[in-house]
């Protein structure tokens, strides 16, 4: 193996300050391209762990100390023992450039394994090589504050079932308030997709306000490039939360770039339909590179940063949902949120300009009826980004806060249907993602009667349809604006 990629194992030992005993620990793995022979290491890791060591010459043996993540100062030691090969996923690996009076410029490859036997991940490294060159680096996320959490990056939520009459909805996951996710199933799913590949070395699970019971306890989480093929990064079974907005942290072995996660949960701690968390938060360290500074022996230190080569995907391939697993409908790249306000009339086919202005036409009249004047809460949204999108697509692009109970579709049959029947689609929890056809009349009217005045329901609006499948409207406006309603 070249001597860039030559990982050195190292047997150790430790002890506290008042015992003369020495504990046999983890193995620890080193290795850092471009140096020469290591002459000392320090080094961080997120869950506060700090440690230093110094080698003794040719690099066999270590002595050191160790401030460990609970508080405890620990005396350690090693000694070498043998070269082993690691998974290309657990490097941190960069092209680095230095900065010099005359510019940036490339500083060729490093590097970079510390794994001193811990779970958390690295978080920054100091070491100094026998010619005396120190380097000092600190890894960053590709979170724009450079912070290791990169929840921020996540630009859709969609979940195989959550509680949107009370607002206890996916998207609340990825907030930073005391809301949660419930959903009415202990077997559900939280898909995630973010705004560009990250490596995710770590994710945190927070339990929510109430009942235990509904807290996680077996889950899978997945992450994949295309939202097809998906690679297994992290299986947990038997897991409990020991009181409420706890957040526990959890590991990945072995990170790939991949902008979609997933989380399957296959049981809770006691809820037979139901489940529930607070957020998930998703944390990347050194997916942004580093900042540091690299100084040789009798010079000034000089500006020296890295860019992050990106780990390839596990070395087993992808593979399709498991049967069972709710799958959520593709979307198109760059497809938005749909505007909040009033109800979205939304154009998904853009075959006939003509058919699409009468029918927004119908949609947003004032009508009247019974000396009241009758006015549109429809807002129609003519975005070719959403062409051709399905009802189950639609769906997915609600935005945060939206208290709609259903929303209105211009589709192929609504341009050549002669009344302009659009697609009915419904949002509540019991009717979410469920249809029927309209004229545009008939489903303002569904809209008032099933969220505003709650004196229908949807299978009653729906029930209303005549022989040819479309709802008409039930109450007699005057003038009638337009003859077939």
């Amino acid at each position: 193996m070249e001597k860039s990629r030559s990982v050195l194992a190292f047997g150790t030992w430790w002890r506290t300050p008042a015992n003369a005993e020495w504990t046999t620990g983890p193995r620890w793995l080193i290795s850092l391209s471009g140096e020469s022979e290591l002459a000392l290491l320090s080094w961080g890791s997120e869950d506060g762990s700090q440690s230093t060591i110094a080698f003794s010459p040719g690099g066999s043996a270590w002595y050191g100390h160790r401030h460990t993540a609970d508080g405890d100062v620990l005396e350690v030691r090693g000694q070498f023992s043998g070269a082993q090969v690691i998974p290309s996923a657990t490097w941190y690996e960069f092209d680095t450039e230095a900065e010099t009076d005359e510019g940036r410029h490339p500083a060729g490859r490093l590097r970079v394994l510390v794994d001193d036997g811990g779970q958390a991940a690295l978080r920054w490294v100091n070491w100094q090589d026998r010619s005396g060159t120190t380097w000092s680096i600190m890894l960053r996320s590709a979170s724009p504050s450079g912070n290791a959490d990169v929840t921020d990056l996540v630009s859709s939520v969609w979940a195989s079932a959550e509680y949107r009459d009370a607002d206890e909805v996916a998207l609340n996951l990825v907030d930073d308030s005391p809301s949660k996710w419930l959903a009415f199933d202990d077997r559900a799913s939280v898909e995630f997709e973010l705004s560009q590949p990250v490596p995710v070395t770590s994710y945190a699970l927070v339990s929510a306000n109430d009942f235990s019971e509904r807290d996680p306890a077996e889950w899978t989480l997945r992450g994949s490039p295309d939202g097809y093929l998906w690679h297994t990064l992290d299986t947990r079974a038997d897991q409990s939360f020991d009181h409420r907005h706890q957040a526990k942290q959890y590991p990945i072995a072995e990170p790939g770039p991949y902008d979609r996660y997933r989380l399957d949960i296959a049981g809770t701690s006691g809820s037979e339909g139901e489940v529930q968390l607070q957020s998930l938060r998703l944390r990347s360290v050194g997916s942004g590179g580093f900042v540091g500074y690299r100084q040789r022996a009798g010079e000034p230190p000089t500006a020296y940063r890295g860019t992050r080569v990106a780990p390839a995907p596990a070395g087993t391939p992808g593979t399709p949902l498991p049967d069972g697993l709710p799958v959520r409908p593709a979307l198109p790249a760059g497809t938005p949120y749909l505007p909040g306000g009033s109800v979205p009339l939304v154009r998904t086919d853009f075959s006939d300009d003509g058919a699409w202005a009468a029918t927004c036409q119908r949609a947003t009249a004032v009508r009247h009826s019974n000396g009241l004047t009758v006015h549109s809460g429809v807002e129609p949204v003519d975005d070719i980004r959403f062409e051709g999108l399905t009802a189950a697509q639609l769906v997915q692009r609600i935005p945060a806060g939206a208290k709609w109970s259903l929303l209105l579709a211009a589709d192929r049959l609504t341009m050549t249907s002669p009344e302009r029947a659009v697609l009915v689609i419904g949002l509540d929890d019991d009717t979410h993602g469920e249809t029927f056809r309209a004229t545009p009349m008939a489903a303002r009217e569904a809209e008032v009667n099933v969220s505003l005045l709650a004196n229908m329901d949807w299978e009653s609006s729906a029930d209303n349809a005549d022989d040819d499948g479309i709802v008409r409207a039930i109450s007699v406006y005057d003038p009638v604006p337009f003859d077939d309603e």
